[in-house]
């Protein structure tokens, strides 16, 4: 209904005296009368609503004989009524008596986040240019997030080991960047960089490494953000590595490690030039190759995911006659050594995972598959591949290893490779059954 109101229809006045009506009932009983994604459903409702009331508006204010200063009042007036039970209630927790569950905190910040998301405010300039309201909805991100920024960074430290909080907060984060744009939301950045590296040097939770990743997505094609990121990735990296020490303490922390390999995958994305020419590179390649022996699903795609693009980046070195600057020759100089040196052991884990000895998720896949891998380092660097593949084949029957290095040839398509790797899988695995039975 909210969503199909109009100048004729409107809803904003009334489902906003709803939402006050389900606010004020839970104050009088302390307890909630609404399930909350049924509360956060009426409030969406009403942010949409009181934003088509109020682009009405603007649109006929000039009929009324309205001042700007007026609007902007009336606006104001409608944005408070949303927005103050929750700063209310933020200044409330963040009290040092307060004694409240960090339920009750994470509902708040929900609150918040439908606001970030669903409520817009007019041009009160007069343009009525999409650039206007764009504007306009990024001074009221960045307005709401200036006033509620210290009440919840002293609420993230409160509940520092929470991650159902540090969930919803990266959350929130996420939708303010993505909402009013990466360029609006910079006087904003350096505080949530350093938020980020402090809470998960604390806490170590998976969610603020994502929260890193968005922030690499949305500002890694700036050149001005790229020494600021890289500072950002390397101290969240350090502290990953600081609880990865042992293939146990990988297993341990399955969602650290695919966040950690996804934040990875962003750098070499977005700003792959300050990452791969530093040492930390080689320490990922190290970290990866552990975590290709991981049996768990979404971690072993995030290290399959982060060495296809650590290859497809050595490719773009190689093939790209405008990368020829010094720090382009230190990446490839890198790269190349660090490959070099960890190569046999990723491809043996390879291998080892298409002959059913190591955990094998994703064999054929446009990102972050052992074929991909197979075929992006069959073009970065052929004649070692194949040396590392022959010394890894050596338990592996002559009619799979024959297979297998068929293969390998420049006439082949990147459909035709992977069929064939996918066709060794199955003669290992059909091997590895007959085996079973004889036995």
């Amino acid at each position: 209904l909210c969503e199909s109101c109009s100048s004729t229809f409107s809803l904003g006045d009334s489902v906003l005296q709803l939402y006050d009506s389900i606010l004020q009932a839970q104050q009088e009983q302390n307890n909630s009368v609404l399930d909350i994604k049924d509360e956060l459903e009426v409030l969406e409702g009403a942010c949409v609503a009181v934003s088509r009331q109020l682009d009405d508006m603007v649109k006929t204010c000039s009929s009324q004989q309205q001042t700007q200063q007026q609007l902007a009042e009336t606006i104001s007036s409608y944005v408070s009524r949303i927005v103050g039970p929750i700063g209310a209630k933020l200044v409330q927790y963040v009290a040092p008596e307060s004694m409240v569950r960090a339920k009750q905190v994470i509902t708040e910040v929900e609150r918040l986040t439908v606001v970030i998301r669903y409520l817009r405010v007019p041009d009160t300039t007069g343009s009525n240019s999409q650039r206007g309201y764009a504007t306009a909805r990024a001074k009221l991100i960045i307005d709401l997030m200036t006033q509620c920024w210290t009440w919840l960074d002293e609420l993230s430290q409160k509940y520092i080991t929470d991650i159902n909080f540090a969930e919803k907060i990266c959350r929130l984060h996420k939708h303010c960047i993505r909402g009013c744009g990466a360029v609006a939301y910079s006087s904003l950045f350096e505080k949530l960089r350093i938020q980020l590296v402090n809470n998960y040097a604390r806490s170590h939770l998976s969610p603020y490494l994502y929260a890193g990743s968005i922030c690499v997505s949305e500002y890694g094609s700036d050149p001005a953000y790229e020494q600021s990121l890289y500072q950002t990735f390397e101290a969240m990296s350090q502290s990953s590595f600081e609880i990865l020490r042992s293939f146990d303490d990988f297993r341990n922390h399955p969602d650290v490690v695919e966040e950690l390999f996804f934040l990875a995958v962003r750098m070499i994305q977005s700003c792959p030039r300050v990452f791969v020419k530093s040492p930390m590179f080689h320490s990922f390649l190290q970290c990866a190759i552990v975590g290709m022996k991981q049996d768990h699903t979404d971690a072993n795609r995030g290290t399959l995911n982060f060495l296809e693009a650590s290859f497809s980046f050595g490719i773009d070195l190689q093939s790209s006659t405008a990368m020829n600057d010094a720090v382009s020759v230190m990446c490839k100089e890198s790269l190349e050594k660090a490959i070099a040196t960890e190569g046999q052991q990723i491809v043996s884990n390879l291998i080892l995972a298409l002959v059913g000895e190591l955990p094998c998720y994703r064999i054929a896949c446009n990102q972050g598959s052992i074929a991909g891998l197979f075929y992006k380092l069959y073009c970065l660097c052929p004649t070692l591949l194949m040396d590392w593949i022959k010394v890894s084949l050596i338990s592996v029957p002559e009619g799979a290893k024959s297979m297998l290095i068929s293969s390998f040839t420049p006439e082949a398509s990147r459909n035709e490779f992977f069929d064939s790797i996918e066709r060794f899988a199955f003669a290992c695995e059909r091997t590895q059954k007959i085996g079973s039975s004889n036995s």
